[in-house]
């Protein structure tokens, strides 16, 4: 009897944990990153769009039928963001650019900003208010994907503040050792974290806005970095308080500001734990002194009652903290 339950065992197969969440995404997201399995759990998933348009874009647009109307949204950008990879790559194949579309001569460039712009607004006539137009404007290109300025504009006039629309020059990302870090998917996966356990808006900090991320038609929407853009004042130290090592060094931040999140890992001593990270921000946020001390012993106080939920957790923060400190 023994030997067959070892044999039956033997035969069960590792579960795939991603795959049993595959119809939500979010959750999968906001729990880790760094996974290595996006390209067997991502593609099953139901909905491969996180995120939502800005609130200015809902306010002006959508109208009464806002479901609908974000649908159609959602296609735009979709067909759009295909459009311009597949002339990347087509451009590339024939020689007409070595690198980029900025290899294009200023009018042939124009032609082709023109060309998109007839796509999107083609394809939300009857959506857009009478007067409106969308307006995409090459910015630039990075490794692994080309910037464009998105605007909306009220009889030539801009009507809201400029959002960056970053089409992948691939929907997966092509190389297999930096798929945990690189790509739409893993920087989908990490807005969708940091927004999670930063706990709060990052807009002072030095991480732009994110919108929202289409992980099929391989495109994402940020705030455009100008002088206009929230400042940094409260800057998130994500190696110290969340044990992320930013390893992407030659991208240089515009106006203090990053919106390209691709190369994040985890470090080692990295806090998976959703509630000690939770007291482990708190005795981060702490300011040295009486204040922090006096929160210190209430934990400590915590730890030793055997009624308190989680103090086993609460006591690896303590530890946690304890080494960040004090490393030796």
């Amino acid at each position: 009897m023994i030997l067959l339950i070892i044999c039956m065992l033997g035969s069960i197969k590792l579960v795939n944990y991603e795959k049993c969440f595959s119809s939500n995404l979010k959750r999968i997201f906001k729990s880790d990153y760094n996974y290595k399995t996006y390209d067997e759990f991502v593609p099953k998933t139901k909905k491969q769009i996180l995120g939502n348009f800005p609130a200015e874009i809902i306010k002006i647009c959508l109208g009464k039928n806002k479901k609908n109307n974000i649908k159609l949204f959602q296609d735009a950008f979709a067909d759009t963001a295909v459009y311009i990879r597949e002339c990347f790559h087509e451009f590339k194949k024939n020689n007409i650019i070595s690198k980029d579309f900025e290899d294009l001569d200023k009018k042939d460039l124009k032609l082709f900003e023109q060309n998109i712009n007839k796509i999107f607004n083609g394809k939300l006539k009857g959506v857009l208010p009478k007067g409106v137009k969308a307006k995409f404007e090459y910015e630039g290109r990075g490794m692994w994907k080309n910037v464009f300025k998105f605007s909306l504009q009220e009889y030539g006039q801009k009507i809201m503040h400029d959002k960056a629309i970053q089409v992948f020059h691939n929907s997966t990302c092509p190389i297999e050792v930096l798929k945990t870090s690189q790509g739409v998917y893993a920087e989908a996966n990490f807005w969708t974290y940091l927004k999670n356990i930063a706990g709060h808006k990052l807009d002072k900090t030095q991480f732009t806005r994110h919108y929202i991320s289409d992980l099929k038609n391989g495109y994402s929407m940020t705030e455009f970095v100008d002088s206009e853009i929230h400042k940094t004042t409260k800057p998130l130290d994500i190696e110290k308080l969340f044990r992320i090592f930013y390893t992407d060094v030659t991208n240089i931040p515009i106006n203090e500001k990053l919106y390209d999140i691709g190369g994040c890992l985890k470090m080692p001593g990295f806090i998976k734990d959703k509630v000690t990270m939770k007291y482990y921000k708190k005795l981060m946020h702490r300011s040295p002194g009486k204040d922090l001390n006096l929160f210190i012993e209430n934990l400590k106080s915590l730890v030793q009652n055997p009624k308190t939920p989680h103090k086993d957790k609460i006591q690896k923060a303590l530890e946690l903290f304890e080494h960040e400190n004090n490393p030796n």
